[in-house]
Parts: C-alpha cells; structure tokens; sequence
C-alpha cells in the first residue's frame, strides 16, 4: 500500500498533464492537444532565434523544454531554468494596455528570445559555482547570475535586437525615452532604487526591466557586446552576491556598476533636452493612465495610482476620471478598467478577473458610481457600444483568427488580433488590428468588405478614435518619439496632429487632441492637451519584418515516458543535517517539478543517529484541475507524525458585484491517518482598498468536535496607510488591531545590496477572550534589497506583555 501511495505521487502529476509533445533538434515542446500547428510555428521559431540569444551571452544551455500554457486572456512567458531548463508560452498575444507596454511585431518570437535568453543567461556557471550546485546539489538555483543586477536587463535587450517595432527599448514611452522624460521630471532613479523592484512606484517593474535594459544597452554601445559578455563570464564563477558584482564589474569595464550608471545619467541628462514640456492639464501622481475615451466635450480616463501599501499588502487607487474642454475635472468612481468607451453618457469598461487559474474579460456599464451592470464575459481582445447594443472581439488563438460580433450575432472573421474598435454612425466598423509582421494596421469594414487602409511596420498605440472621416492613432514614426497622427478613411492621406510627443493614444473632441504619456514635470503619467493642427504626413519607408522561421526537423515524443522522467528527475538533491533538540539525523533532500511547474514532490530520507533508525517523509502539492489543488504527506518512522494526510483546496465560485469589488467562497479540507479533521470554508469581499474575510470552520481532534471561526478586515485609508482588526475562535476568543504608517522617506541605498525606502510607525494590540494580551509599539524601515530577496522590514520598539515592558526587534517580510 505505501508502494502504491509512492509511484502515484509520481505518476498523478503526469496524468493530469496530458499533453503531447514535439522533439525539435533542441527543444522538446509540450502542447494542449488541439494546439499542434501553434506547436510547429513556436518550435521552428525557437530553433530560428536559438543562436542569436546564445551569441548574445556566450553560453549555450543545451536542449531545453517549451510548454505552451491556454491561461485564457493572461500575457506571460515564464522561464525556469532550474526545472531541467524549461520555458513556460502563455499563449495570449499582448493586447489592451500590453500592446503597447510590450511591443511585439511577431509576439512568439518576442517571449521565446526574452525566456531563452533567461535560460541562456540564468545557467551561466562555471568554476567552484558550477561544481556545488551542478555536481553536489544537481540544481541551477545556486547560479551565481540570479545575484546579476541584469537578469531582466539583458532579456528586455535581447528581445530589441529583431525588429525597429518590437521589443521594451524600442518603445518611445516605455524604452529609453522613459528615462530621458524622468529625467525632465526631475524623477531619474539611482540604481539601488531601480534594483529593488519597487511596487510602491507607478512605474514597478519598468524600472527592473526597461530601465535597466537602456542601462545595459549603454554598456554595450560604449563597451562593445564582449566586454558585456566578460562581465557575464567573470559573474559565473563568482558566488558571493556583493563583491562577486563589483568585481566581475571592474573587470569587464574598469569601473563598478555606480560609476558607470552615473557615466549613463550624464548621458540621458544631455539626451533629455530633446523633450520639452508640453501642456499637461491632469497628472495622476505615481500613477499610470490605462486608457482614454473621447466624449465630444472632453475625455474619460481610467488609472491606477501606487503607493506604499501596494508594496505592502498589493492594494491600489484605481479609478476612471472626466475632463471637460472648459477644464471641469471630477472622479466617475472608483473602477479600474485596461479598455474604456463612451456613449450616450454612460461609461464602458472592460476589466481582467482571474478565477480557477484562468483569466478572461468582463464588460461593465456604468452611469454612475453606484448604476452599473456586467454585460458580458469572455476572452475578448476589444469591443465598442452602437445603437445600445455590445460588440465583441473574440480572438481564437489556435487559429489566430478574431471573430467581431454585433450583439451576439456574428459579423465577420479576420485572421489579425483586434486591439481597439469603432463602430461609426453608418454601422461600419475600424479597427486597429496586428499578426505577426504587423505592429499596427488600421481596418475598415463596411458593405460586406474589409479593407486595410493603413499597414505599414512602425509601432503604433494602444488604440484608435474616430471623428469626421479620420481615424486618429498614434505611430513611431520618428526615432524617440510617438506623436498622434490620423489617416483619412476615404482617401488614405496620412497627418501629423502633434509632434514631439510620446502618446499612448489619442482622441479628438470638438477643438482639442487630447492624449496621454509620462509626465514631464512629475512622477506620474499625464493627460496632454493640444489645438487642433492638421499637417499632410509621409511616412518614411522601411524595410518590412519579414521573419519566417526556417522550417526544422521534428517528430512526435512519447508524452508519458519524457514527462515521468521529467518529474522523477529532481531539481534539487541536498544533504541534510537536522537536530530535533535530542537526536541529529543526516538525510537527503530530493525535489521534484513537474513540467507546469504546478506540482512538486519532496522526498526526504533520514537517519536518526541517536536511535538508530530510518526514516522517510515524502510531501506531494499540485493543482488536479483549475481551481482545485491538493497536497499529500507520507511519514514513515516520524512517530510524532501522523502516519499520512492529505488536503484539498477548491475555489468555490466568484461573484461580481461591481468592476472593483468581488465576492469569492473557497473550500478547505485537511485529514490525517490519526483521525483529525479540518474544514474551513472561507468568505471574502474585497475591493481595491479593503477586503473583509470571514473564516468559519470545524476541527475533529481526538474525537471532539470544535469550532473555528475568524473574521479579519483590512483597510487602506490612504496609500501609506494600513489598518488591520479582526476577531475569531479557536478553543479560546481572541482579537487584535494593528496599523502602519508612513512617516517619511529616506530614498538612499547602495547598488550591490540595499535601499532604503519608508521610515513608518506600527502598533498592534492583541487579547484573548475580553482581557488585554499585549502590545507593540515600533519604528520600521523599508529596506528593499536588489539582490532578489524583496523588502526586508527591519522593526525597533517597545513590547507589552505579560504587564511588562520590553524591548522590540525583529525583521519581518511586511510593516
């Protein structure tokens, strides 16, 4: 029976990952099985851009593993080198806000560079390095380049290297401009800043990503790409985070890392008076704007404001915003939204929701903050409201064909992605359209016909407007810059409505073009504003993306035997010391993933050297079906542990009750061979700045029943301000309340280990039944490291307990 427990926590994971597999020459690609033809398309791709990533750094990982992933509308490529080297294909192509955040002109070959080139750069070891993780812990978790202040700096690079209208440094908003308007701004970070991930900053993971890439991209224009590579090799023989950084550093270009991004800063402080200030008439303050809307008068707008507490807990300021011609300003509600429409006063939204491991889109109407309504629900790429009726983009990505529907009734299919649609008063439909070799098309169909009436290879925006015969877009089309031009429906003519702009999108109302970008005079984005200028345009010809991967050897794989052999063979096997306060025991320690990465195995055999005996734990967590995860353990000869136990976590259901607040429900259910039982079945409400769960439960131990119940709240007043209470039962009555607060910044730091970010002030007082328990009272700082171990919060103060004073410290993961 423990035999046959053992092999299906081995065989489970393979069973509920049916799949298939092609072998291609270096990479072994694992697919749905109706994904075959995309499978071709991705391997060949992949065999097409191996040797530039390779070239790119200069080592060559060997075969690698690419699993294709259906996750609904979620974006994403996730590589994972120390999984035997495998790279997991979200297979949604970037569209809303993303398409224009992650630019691609060919989006397979985007994500495949940029993950390969992790794989490439993330198994770079060599000397002592390579011989511990290699050959003592069989694993490339020890990497000396995850301690690399370039792990996403050099893939951003990689994936700019194919095309002018692809990749995050030839982005005029997102790339290397975004440092040149900081730096206007008067808001260039310092290095530190940048290498700490900061989510309290609007700009978050641009700073890890785009702008350490624009600061490798200088180190190779003024080093050359071998003196960049030196750096990498000197890094992969070098395990000590702090001094093997500022060494490999010294080597590879004569100076440390700090000097050298003050050497770039000089740079983009003379590159940045090409961008003078514009009219700015609303700034959202560290935050982004997501998406604009013309309403004849004036614009809406939707944003997402950080702060402090997104850095915290992961909440947010989200809202939509009017402004008027005449300068009337005022907050809608606050509902975020990646698209947005007006008609007929009312307000559409289109949002991402999660659930049961998928992703996929919801349409809200909204007339007021508190009159709104779901519409529909699917993966859809875009949509627009006419005579009152919905209409919808599906885009089917086996096929890669969108198919637009008018009030659920099919209108017409067309093998592009939809990113943003029009429907004008005649019933004709625009839209800005992309594929592979095409950034941005604009579209035309009426009368049964579509036509494409603008295709050229420039980058364009996120989206489009219509108004007297143009459609208003914004386009690349000069070198640093992304300014709002129009094309005439009827005539083709192209004209330049701004010019030395960086504009996400642009919209037209009766006498201005409004716009949105980075702001020049704070930290934040901006609405732009400009008169009405319209200057006959010619775009200047270049030459067109024209990959076509080159058509590789492959044959269909034996799916079960590869998979197996896959999880059987870990990622990590470690010798062991343990001392349970009486007896040392050695072991071993043997982890396991499956090729999702969604279940792990953990086996860890020991000998206890004070009795003398053997013993085995083996601990099994995966996720069966979307939504449902469950977790075994096995202990042999642990006599103070249950023999066996088992768990089982389900999401229940969701429920909308407006855009920015849902109601879920989940299931918990834990067992073990000594006869104890739990259940719990949560309930949660939640919105951008609160969330309340209750938590009720019972527990079987030793043949007595019991009940659990706990409801705790949590509250953002403001962005650098956390409150937290709650109340429960759990054999006895307790309570607590805690908070945080900001008190002041200190923005300090040093690149190879640490910055400092918030001073605040915490307090938490806890009790049990009606009677006080004890007290905190403390100073914390933010001290966010840039060698990947996120934000440390080191914690000063006074304790009560007990009715005595103490003296307080500790080093938390949260304030």
């Amino acid at each position: 029976m423990k035999k046959l427990f053992i092999l299906l926590l081995f065989i489970l994971p393979v069973l509920v990952l049916a799949r298939n597999v092609l072998v291609f020459p270096n990479a072994d690609v694992y697919y749905p099985g109706d994904y075959e033809d995309l499978a071709v398309y991705i391997g060949n791709t992949f065999e097409s851009i191996r040797q530039k990533a390779i070239d790119l750094i200069g080592n060559d990982p060997g075969r690698i593993n690419i699993v294709l992933l259906d996750k609904g509308t979620d974006t994403n490529g996730v590589a994972l080198p120390f999984n035997h080297k495998t790279i997991h294909i979200y297979l949604w192509p970037s569209d809303a806000a993303l398409s224009n955040r992650l630019n691609v002109s060919n989006f397979y070959r985007q994500l495949l560079i940029h993950e390969f080139t992790h794989i490439v750069h993330l198994t770079y070891t060599t000397g002592i390095p390579a011989f511990i993780s290699r050959i003592l812990l069989g694993t490339e978790l020890l990497s000396p380049q995850n301690l690399s202040p370039f792990i996403e700096g050099v893939t951003v690079f990689a994936e700019s290297t194919s095309y002018l209208s692809e990749g995050r440094l030839n982005n005029p908003l997102w790339g290397r401009e975004l440092a040149y308007q900081n730096y206007v701004a008067g808001v260039f970070p310092d290095l530190a800043y940048a290498l700490t991930v900061s989510r309290e900053d609007y700009r978050s993971g641009a700073l890890y990503y785009n702008y350490m890439a624009a600061f490798y991209d200088y180190l190779v224009r003024r080093f050359g790409i071998d003196a960049v590579k030196d750096f990498h090799r000197e890094r992969a023989g070098r395990l000590l985070p702090v001094i093997g950084t500022i060494t490999s550093a010294k080597n590879a270009f004569g100076a440390t890392l700090d000097d050298l991004y003050s050497d770039w800063e000089k740079e983009v402080a003379l590159r940045s008076t090409a961008y003078a200030t514009l009219t700015e008439i609303k700034t959202i303050e560290n935050g982004q704007i997501m998406d604009m809307a013309g309403t004849g008068e004036g614009v809406v707008f939707s944003y997402i404001r950080n702060g402090e507490v997104s850095a915290w807990v992961g909440a947010y300021d989200r809202g939509l915003g009017e402004i008027t011609d005449s300068g009337f300003d005022r907050r809608l509600s606050d509902f975020g939204a990646t698209s947005l429409k007006w008609k007929d006063g009312s307000t559409y939204l289109m949002t991402s929701v999660a659930e049961r491991g998928r992703v996929s889109r919801e349409i809200w109407q909204q007339r007021s903050s508190i009159n709104v309504r779901l519409l529909d629900k699917g993966e859809m790429s875009a949509f627009d409201v006419f005579d009152g009726k919905l209409v919808t983009a599906v885009y089917n990505k086996k096929e890669g064909v969108s198919t637009v529907y008018f009030d659920k009734m099919e209108v017409l299919r067309l093998p592009w992605l939809v990113r943003d649609m029009i429907v004008t008063e005649d019933g004709s439909y625009v839209m800005l359209l992309s594929r592979n070799g095409t950034n941005g098309a604009i579209g035309f169909f009426g009368e049964g016909e579509l036509k494409i009436i603008l295709d050229d290879p420039y980058m364009k925006g996120r989206g489009i407007d219509v108004r007297n015969g143009l459609v208003v877009y914004t386009a690349a089309y000069e070198a640093g810059y992304m300014d709002a031009f129009a094309v005439d429906l009827s005539t083709g003519e192209i004209y330049r409505l701004t010019e030395g702009a960086n504009l996400e999108k642009a919209v037209l109302s009766e006498d201005y073009i409004y716009g949105f970008g980075q702001s020049r005079l704070a930290k934040g984005m901006s609405i732009y504003r400009f008169d009405y200028s319209a200057v006959p345009y010619e775009v200047k010809e270049v030459e067109s993306d024209s990959f076509e991967p080159a058509e590789s050897e492959y044959e269909s794989g034996d799916y079960l035997k590869k998979a197996f052999l896959h999880f059987v063979n870990p990622i990590l096997r470690a010798p062991l010391i343990e001392y349970d306060g009486k007896d040392f025991s050695l072991g071993f320690l043997f982890l396991n993933m499956s090729l999702d990465g969604e279940h792990t195995l953990t086996v860890n055999p020991s000998f206890n050297l004070g009795t003398l005996k053997p013993s085995l734990t083996v601990q099994y967590s995966g996720r069966i079906i979307g939504g449902i995860d469950l977790a075994l353990d096995l202990n042999l000869g642990k006599t103070d542990l249950p023999l066996g136990s088992a768990g089982i976590s389900a999401e229940l259901f969701q429920m909308p009750i407006n855009p920015s607040t849902r109601f879920r429900s989940s299931a918990t259910l834990q067992i073990d061979t000594s006869g104890n039982l739990s259940m719990k079945v949560p309930l949660s409400l939640g919105g951008n700045i609160f969330n309340l769960t209750l938590n009720p439960g019972l527990r079987l131990t030793a043949g007595k029943i019991g009940l659990i119940l706990s409801l705790d709240a949590l509250f953002v007043p403001t962005l650098g301000t956390l409150v937290e209470i709650g109340v429960g039962f759990d054999e006895e009555f307790y309570w607590y309340a805690g908070a945080a607060q900001v008190l002041f910044r200190i923005d300090r730091g040093w690149s190879p280990l640490l910055f400092f970010k918030e001073v605040g002030l915490g307090a938490k007082v806890l009790g049990k039944n009606l009677a006080f328990d004890g007290a905190l009272v403390y100073l914390f700082a933010n001290a966010g490291t840039t060698i990947g171990l996120g934000d440390l919060y080191p914690k000063i103060g006074f304790s009560y307990y007990n009715g005595k004073f103490g003296f307080y410290f500790s080093i938390e993961g949260t304030p």
